[in-house]
């Protein structure tokens, strides 16, 4: 959809984008995982210096336009801070709650959550929230590079009404930050690169993955924008919040297998960017669950709810 955003976010992605480019970009990531301190110091201020931790995405719809196009940006580089968790808990309760996440029933690791302040976890089905709270430092791992183990604690009294769909659609244009920036990687090395005194990106077979990559990439996009629209308008249903997030979920899969599949072997460096990006998404696009359960739930809903789209699917549930 050719959505008409306000002139105010474009300039604040930029601004954004700006000021991750003189931090080193992908290689701030790179520094951030051999010295997560960096977190809580030199990067925080940069992002607080922005204004970008004092959106607030129900203020206005011009703020919800520049939070979403923060994420592209924040993305593209898979900025190593909670952003999504922090700009989901609304602007009223940011004096005692510093971050959200989502989760399905029961959880064992969250990202970023050894950084100092209160988290609070919301679960997707029933809408509770409980206390969240670490169990120790980071615990390294390659597909969890800022993972930390965890538990749930009391139930705590706090609202957040608005926070699930906040913390989706936000996670959504993130993502695709970092979809897009994959995307032009491939298609740049598929152009460059030449086999038999001839672009890869002639060949057939290459183009296929291309068109695939693409493809999956803009029906984010797509959905996305149309969640931000709808989530403004403070129309977005609990239908639309699932399907959004399992589109995420598929749309990354996509688009990095894809990605991997142009890149060949180089792909699967640790040093090449795209690499770093497929990793540094997962925990993003896994959790509070993954994508199964979260068709599953989305067709109970459906059948609870109906489907507001295009197609407008009726409800069948009986009471």
């Amino acid at each position: 959809m050719e959505r008409p955003w306000p002139d105010e976010a474009v300039d604040f992605q930029a601004a954004v984008e700006g000021a991750l480019s003189r931090l080193g970009g992908v290689e701030l990531t790179r520094r951030v995982e051999a010295e997560p301190s960096l977190r809580d110091g030199e990067l925080r201020d940069a992002l607080a210096d922005l204004g970008l931790l004092d959106l607030d995405v129900h203020g206005s719809p011009v703020e919800a336009a520049a939070a979403a196009r923060a994420m592209l940006a924040a993305g593209a580089v898979v900025c190593p801070w909670p952003l999504v968790q922090h700009l989901a808990v609304p602007t009223a309760l940011r004096d005692r709650i510093d971050r959200v996440y989502l989760v399905d029933r029961d959880v064992r690791r969250a990202e970023h959550l050894d950084l100092a302040g209160r988290s609070v976890a919301l679960d997707l089905v029933s809408g509770e929230v409980r206390e969240l709270t670490a169990l120790g430092g980071l615990s390294h791992a390659p597909l969890d590079p800022f993972g930390v183990t965890c538990e749930l604690g009391a139930v705590a009294a706090d609202e957040l009404n608005g926070a699930l769909g906040v913390h989706v659609v936000l996670a959504a244009f993130w993502v695709l930050g970092a979809l897009g920036r994959a995307r032009d990687l491939a298609v740049a090395y598929a152009k460059e690169r030449r086999q038999f005194g001839t672009r890869i990106a002639d060949f057939g077979g290459i183009q296929w993955h291309l068109s695939d990559l693409a493809v999956a990439h803009d029906g984010l996009w797509e959905l996305a924008s149309f969640s931000l629209g709808r989530m403004i308008d403070d129309r977005l249903l609990a239908a639309d919040v699932l399907a959004l997030q399992l589109t995420t979920a598929e749309s990354a899969q996509a688009v990095m297998r894809h990605a991997h599949q142009v890149l060949g072997a180089i792909g699967l460096c640790e040093e090449h960017d795209v690499t770093l990006m497929d990793r540094h998404i997962q925990p993003q696009v896994r959790r509070p669950c993954g994508a199964s359960r979260m068709l599953g739930l989305l067709v109970e809903e459906i059948r609870r709810s109906g489907f507001d789209s295009l197609y407008p699917v009726a409800a069948t549930a009986t009471v």
